[in-house]
């Protein structure tokens, strides 16, 4: 009697564990960081219009993880695919995606207006589950022509910078 009690004390353990080690599926995740935003980020925007999965529309999702790629080596199907695409408004929702990040225990890819050639935001190796925090939308540029300096906002693209200053100085 005592072995089968072991025997099924073993069996319900081992049930336990594939249960907590099957990850969470995408949709949910993506709702608990959909409610882990609204509840940390104080700019009220449809946050939902900024997100690109796979459950909701895998064609979208795909051109959307692809419209950056400059190495097409890494869109290969065997590499590993973000759970979802986030693009922040607002730099305040950029905050609030690294702490929803963190308590969902998600690894973040970052991805702004500049070059990756190595593929390094939107793919991750052996950091899965990941998301894409796509910064394009942050383009905000001020140009100071008097210090020659310029602040730009991480979705900002060089181009974008020098055409910037070249406007600001000729109003000079």
């Amino acid at each position: 009697m005592a072995f089968a009690v072991s025997k099924r004390n073993a069996m319900a353990f081992a049930v336990t564990l594939l249960l907590v080690s099957i990850p969470m599926s995408s949709s949910t995740l993506q709702q608990d960081f959909l409610q882990c935003l609204v509840e940390n980020s104080d700019i009220s925007f449809p946050i939902t219009a900024a997100f690109y999965s796979p459950d909701q529309n895998a064609t979208l999702f795909k051109e959307e993880l692809e419209s950056t790629a400059q190495n097409l080596r890494y869109l290969t199907p065997s590499n590993p695919k973000p759970v979802f695409i986030f693009e922040p408004m607002y730099e305040t929702h950029v905050q609030a995606a690294v702490v929803c990040a963190k308590k969902l225990q998600l690894h973040l890819r970052l991805r702004s207006g500049g070059h990756d050639y190595e593929g390094l935001s939107f793919v991750a190796e052996n950091e899965t589950p990941f998301v894409i925090v796509d910064l394009s939308k942050l383009r905000q540029i001020d140009v100071d022509v008097d210090s020659n300096s310029a602040w730009a906002h991480a979705g900002a693209t060089v181009g974008e910078v020098k055409k910037k200053k070249q406007k600001k100085a000729e109003k000079k």
